[in-house]
């Protein structure tokens, strides 16, 4: 894809282009992050997902996204309490609340197979809704670094939308598709053989976390694009096809 292979009534200069590090997509069809890898840097943890909490690298700070504050823990480090952002929306219209938490945490407990499943089983005792915004989890033992599976430092345990995945049989072959998050974008269309996924700014931006915390996002469409060679990267960036790449000096 190229810029005047932009889909149709999309404007390039409402559009940030961005390189793919990791390549073509294998399954572009599939977004359900919890049953494995998904090539979330196809733009669902950058512009779909939110993580309870991320970290700013040049600051090493802890940002609450979901989350309203930072983790509470007890004592013993046997209990920990996380207070919920208000006003946060799926992108579909539903509301983000403690049910979703819970929901995540006990669903990928019960659930072998899911990505978090191990960890879950073996760390938590059971998680509880305290009222819309609060979530309490007991733990099987102490440990002051629990909230750190909702660290996104590259992917975490993103929060599931509840309403969609009870409904949900077979979770490990489910698709997610089309995805809802509680992120600024959402899908607007994707390339079958997985070589583009392209996002648009939700009409209620000011209702996810990122729109809350830094206001409005200025591209309206956000393009992710993945190349198999460096010297088409390269190229792409000379014709103002690309304006975000990572490249080694090997490529360069």
């Amino acid at each position: 894809m190229c810029a005047a292979q932009l889909p149709a009534g999309i404007p390039r200069e409402e559009t940030l282009i961005y390189d793919q590090l990791t390549g073509r997509t294998a399954m572009p069809n599939n977004f359900n992050e919890w049953a494995g890898w998904r090539w979330r840097d196809r733009g669902t943890a950058q512009l779909m997902n939110e993580p309870l909490w991320t970290v700013d690298y040049a600051t090493g700070e802890i940002i609450s996204g979901l989350a309203a504050d930072l983790p509470i823990y007890n004592e013993d480090f046997t209990q920990m309490t996380v207070n919920l952002r208000e006003g946060v929306y799926w992108s579909d219209g539903v509301p983000f609340t403690a049910d979703d938490v819970v929901f995540t945490i006990e669903l990928n407990k019960s659930t072998p197979g899911l990505l978090y499943h191990g960890s879950m089983v073996e760390l938590v005792k059971k998680a509880s809704k305290l009222d819309e915004h609060t979530v309490v989890v007991e733990l099987n033992r102490p440990n002051s670094r629990f909230h750190a599976f909702f660290l996104d430092r590259w992917g975490c345990l993103w929060i599931m939308p509840k309403h969609i995945f009870e409904e949900v049989e077979n979770l490990l072959e489910y698709e997610f598709n089309p995805p809802v998050g509680t992120g600024p974008y959402e899908l607007y269309d994707y390339d079958p053989a997985g070589f583009w996924t392209m996002w648009i700014r939700r009409a209620d931006w000011d209702r996810s976390p990122t729109g809350i915390l830094y206001g409005k996002p200025q591209p309206k469409y956000v393009l992710c694009r993945a190349f198999e060679a460096d010297e088409a990267r390269i190229l792409a960036q000379l014709r103002h096809e690309l304006d975000m790449a990572q490249h080694t000096p090997e490529g360069v």
